[in-house]
């Protein structure tokens, strides 16, 4: 069997390595963001960019405007290169095409005929920090990365949202972000009444969460609920990767330590479930940067919750737009989303139908 963790560490510590170098930790921080500037949110509702594209195809999701919600979305890593901790928050060229052709384009845009985007660029934590193998730094990093966050998300809160219900969305790195917010800003509090789903995608979730006053998903009609969900290859292993991250539990980071993981099944919305490929309503394959996009493909595979993890099997002959270099090891980390697009894109819209029911 094949060991996700090792493998895909490997792969990016190849690819990174000569950029690592050794620069200790003590680099000055980048300069901060300030929220209240354009320049610091990388989707913004009524601005045209990657998180207001639409695929050809896609059945009808739009929520009239007196329905829309708002959505929080915190993007993953996109800073591959580099010997820094931590990336500034405007970082030109490919991370910054990254997240607008990249992030926005094939995860955002799943909320685009139901919500008003938010996204903030924030001093992500680089990939030197999840490989450097030096724990001070990378909490460090983390740290960095989450207090931008935490100021973006103020910041939204008390200027943006105005009463209005609203969802957290993320992925990988901004995973691990949003798992920290919705404990330290949502759970317990007013604001928790408001909130209407938190897709927390492509981390290391424990179920015991729970415990913390974020109730786990357990069907297609459940609001202010958390959801998560890893996918992988049948017959690989993702153990060493999951031992490896840090997730954010009882006021602290720390290792999932073999706790169970949360994983709801995003093709029927049950927690630890199993679905066949029939219920899978489109994928949406990944393109060149430049490319238009291309229709999402309807039965592509089906999935099942084992152990924490999300498990799929993809006909080789329907691998285009849906293989990269992590997929040899059987990792489809990036392609979480883009896997159950649609499935994604309508659930949105019947849990805030559900929450609005339930509101009245």
């Amino acid at each position: 069997m094949i060991t996700i963790g090792r493998a895909v560490g490997v792969v990016l510590l190849v690819v990174s390595l000569a950029a690592l170098g050794d620069t200790g930790s003590d680099v000055p921080a980048p300069p901060a963001p300030d929220y209240a500037q354009p320049d610091a949110w990388a989707a913004w509702p009524d601005r045209a960019g990657g998180a207001d594209t639409v695929a050809p195809g896609l059945p009808d999701a739009a929520l009239p405007p007196s329905e829309q919600v708002d959505v929080f979305f915190i993007h993953p890593t996109t800073y591959l290169t580099g010997s820094e901790p931590n990336a500034r928050y405007d970082e030109p060229g490919l991370t910054s095409e990254q997240i607008e052709r990249g992030v926005l384009r094939f995860q955002a845009s799943v909320f685009n005929a139901c919500c008003r985007i938010y996204a903030p660029h924030y001093r992500q934590a680089t990939i030197r920090a999840f490989l450097s193998g030096k724990d001070a730094e990378a909490l460090a990093a983390y740290e960095l990365a989450y207090s931008d966050v935490r100021r973006a998300f103020d910041f939204y809160i008390n200027h943006e949202n105005h009463g209005r219900p609203f969802i957290i969305a993320s992925h990988s790195q901004g995973s691990l972000h949003a798992m920290r917010l919705l404990q330290e800003r949502v759970a317990g509090q007013a604001l928790q009444r408001r909130l209407v789903a938190a897709y927390v995608i492509g981390y290391y979730v424990p179920q015991e969460i729970e415990r913390t006053g974020l109730p786990l998903c357990r069907e297609a009609r459940d609001t202010g609920c958390l959801i998560d969900w890893n996918t992988v290859k049948e017959g690989t292993s993702d153990n060493a990767h999951q031992q490896s991250r840090y997730i954010w539990l009882d006021g602290k980071y720390q290792h999932p330590s073999g706790r169970p993981l949360v994983c709801v099944n995003p093709l029927n919305w049950t927690l630890d479930g199993e679905a066949p490929a029939t219920e899978n309503l489109g994928a949406l394959p990944g393109v060149r940067p430049g490319q238009a996009l291309r229709p999402p493909v309807p039965q592509l595979t089906g999935a099942r919750c084992d152990h924490g993890v999300l498990r799929v099997a993809i006909p080789f002959t329907q691998r285009s737009g849906f293989a990269d270099i992590l997929t040899l090891f059987g990792s489809y980390h990036i392609y979480d989303y883009n896997l159950f697009y649609t499935n994604i894109r309508l659930n949105v819209r019947e849990r805030i139908r559900a929450w609005r029911a339930a509101a009245t």
